[in-house]
């Protein structure tokens, strides 16, 4: 149990970063899409629960 405090997030920045914006406007998007990606795969599980209840 301890060693899941440790764990750290990590990020890849690979197509994000191609030199024309700072490391920061980077990582804000790469951020940005996994957030919305988040959502709308919790939205559809959401909306599937919905229809079964």
């Amino acid at each position: 149990m301890e060693k899941s405090k440790n764990k750290k997030v990590q990020f890849v920045v690979v197509r994000e970063f191609s030199g024309d914006k700072t490391m920061r406007e980077a990582f804000e998007q790469v951020i940005e899409r996994q957030t919305c990606e988040q959502f709308e795969k919790w939205l559809e599980n959401h909306e599937i629960e919905q229809k079964a209840a």
